[in-house]
Formats: structure tokens, sequence, C-alpha cells
């Protein structure tokens, strides 16, 4: 028998102006389309959601400050396309198939032409991912966003942060660091230091490019995950860098683990822009990636990495699974190299 979840619908502002604007930007056939097993949308006190008995609803949510996670004077199409990513990537990590999502938008003021913008960069990942806006909530005060996801994904088959093993390889997806160096490029705050700089004055046209689609348009690893998760026996989203997102799984499967440092991808415009010490640093401590960390038994590695090619689907093993705990980092020739732990984490105190 199916299950009905109840989640929260687009509640009446305060003005009528105010849910005119909702009606006609949030309530459009363009984001809030029609999807089997979706009941019942926006337009009610609540969305009535059937979830197969054969899966589990796997649920994820991201809050996103103005200025913190986002500058508020960037085009509002490129902040909704970010917002609603970075929650589909947590989905990828569980090896989910995106179902549907509700947003919670806090604005300074009414402003139609932002809300146009806004809503039309939430359609192009929707429509993709054939994950319909289904509820949420708006208020008044300073710009916020929140975005909750929900996914299916087979009762033995989501993927976890604690299912890894000694002797799994360690693979991630793409190339690290762009999230990071992307701040440098658009003229952003890191919270890498002031040592963390680019190696030329101004990117060429074609690096800003890239990292401004490094930014604001990372790629949700998403259908990569639903055919290589059965062979994952852990995996987590880098959104924190791979040192800190990669101990979170060494912490739930109770392993240690080794990262060859000459193994870490790059993308041509990190290379470009960055000397070799802060590409590393951005790929260990940045974030901002949204690729997949994963591990996989040895015996299933041939098989992932035909998966990923024939989805074109660049991945990497950067090493290996121990017995033990915590990173050990290794040079060209395997021998330990000392580095200075320092993943991002949330309220801390910015460098």
């Amino acid at each position: 028998m199916n299950q009905a979840v109840v989640s929260d619908v687009m509640r009446k502002p305060s003005s009528h102006s105010e849910f005119e604007l909702i009606h006609r930007f949030f309530a459009s056939p363009n984001l809030s389309f029609p999807r089997e097993g979706i009941e019942l949308g926006i337009g009610d006190d609540a969305a009535l959601v059937d979830v197969p008995s054969n899966k589990h609803l796997a649920m994820s949510m991201d809050v996103l400050i103005s200025d913190i996670h986002f500058p508020a004077e960037a085009d509002p199409s490129l902040i909704a396309n970010r917002a609603l990513a970075v929650n589909l990537s947590d989905l990828a990590a569980m090896g989910a198939e995106p179902y549907c999502f509700t947003l919670g938008l806090v604005l300074p003021q009414n402003d139609e032409a932002w809300l146009a913008d806004f809503s039309g960069g939430l359609e192009h990942l929707a429509k993709k991912y054939n994950c319909p806006l289904v509820g949420g909530d708006t208020s008044r005060g300073p710009l916020s966003i929140s975005i909750q996801v929900q996914g299916l994904v087979d009762r033995d088959r989501a993927a976890r942060r604690s299912g890894a093993k000694e002797g799994d390889r360690i693979y991630v997806s793409g190339t690290l660091g762009d999230g990071a160096i992307a701040l440098l490029a658009l003229g952003l705050d890191s919270h890498l230091g002031s040592e963390f700089s680019l190696t030329v004055n101004e990117p060429n046209a074609a690096c800003l490019q890239f990292f401004e689609d490094a930014y604001f348009k990372p790629q949700p690893q998403i259908e990569f995950a639903s055919n290589a998760a059965k062979l994952f026996s852990s995996c987590i989203d880098i959104s924190d860098g791979l040192q800190g997102d990669l101990q979170h799984i060494l912490d739930e499967s109770e392993v240690a683990g080794n990262i060859r440092l000459g193994d870490i991808p790059y993308s041509k415009s990190a290379m470009c822009c960055v000397n070799p010490e802060n590409r590393l640093l951005a790929a260990l401590f940045g974030g901002d990636d949204y690729e997949l960390c994963f591990t996989v038994a040895e015996k299933d590695c041939v098989e992932l990495e035909s998966i990923a090619d024939q989805l074109g689907i660049r991945v990497t093993c950067v090493g290996g699974i121990t017995a033990g705990e915590g990173i050990e980092y290794l040079d060209a020739d395997g021998s330990p190299v000392g580095l200075n732990p320092q993943a991002f984490q949330h309220f801390s105190a910015q460098a």
C-alpha cells in the first residue's frame, strides 16, 4: 500500500498582490507540473505524495543566506539554479531519484522582475529531473532561500556514509577545487585565507565562464549515481572539501583512509589560474564542488569505471580505505605527507 506524505504548501501571504505574485511565478505549469505520484501540489493546506511501497523517501534541505552562501546582487536565475542544484546533489549522494521539492523564500520586497528570473532559474533543473515544486512558504525579511528536496530510492539500494570497508578504493567524480577557486575568479570572499589567490590578474573569458558555471551551475551527479550506486559501499557529496567530507565517511564507517595527493583531479581552468599549493588547498578544504566522493570494493572497480565511461563521467581513484582512523596523505612514491586539516566549518570564524 502506498504511503501518503504531507508537506507544507505555499501559504497565503499577507496581501492579495503577494498572493498573485506567488501564484504567477511558482504555481505555474512550468514549475509546478504534474508527475505520477504527486496527488496534490500547490493550492491546498498540504501537498499529497504517494510513496511506492518498495521505496524509501529520501529528504534533504539546505538554507542559503544572501551574501553568505551567494551574492545578493547576482543574477536571480543563477541563484535559483545553485539553490536547487546543491540540494539535488544530496539526493545523488544517496543514489535517489529526484521526486519533488518545496521552497521557503524570504524576500526584502516584492520585485516582479526578480521573481520572474528566479522562478525561471528553477524551471530548468526541475524539468530536467522531473522534480516539480509542490509547495512551500514565503515571508518578508533579509533574502534567504530554503529548499527541501524529496527523492525515491529502492529500499535496499540507498547509498550511505557508513558502509566503507578496509580494502575499498576511494573515488571522486569530476574535478575538485573549482567551487572555491570560483570565489576568487568572481571577486568574492574566500574562507581559505589571504594566501589563497589566483596566479593571474584576471582569468581569460573561457576560464571566467567556467568558474561562474562551477559556482552557480554545479552539476548534481544524479544519472551517474542512479546507475552506479549499486556498487558504492559508501558515498557523500563534496560540499565542504574532500578532507572534511571523506572524514565523515571514515567516522561513520569506523575505518581510516589515505589520499594520494598526486591523483586528485583538477580542471584545466584550475591548472591555468592557480598554483599547485592553492589547487590542493581548494580541493581538500575549499568546498562547493558538489561532486561525489564514494568507496567501491576492489572487485567492482572495473564495472564502476565502465559505467562512468559509458555516461561520459570522469571518475578518479584517489586513495583507499584502511584499518584505524583518520586520513593519511601520500606523495607520488607513497610516502606520508604532513598536512594541517582545516576543512571548512559552518559558523567558524572567517579568515
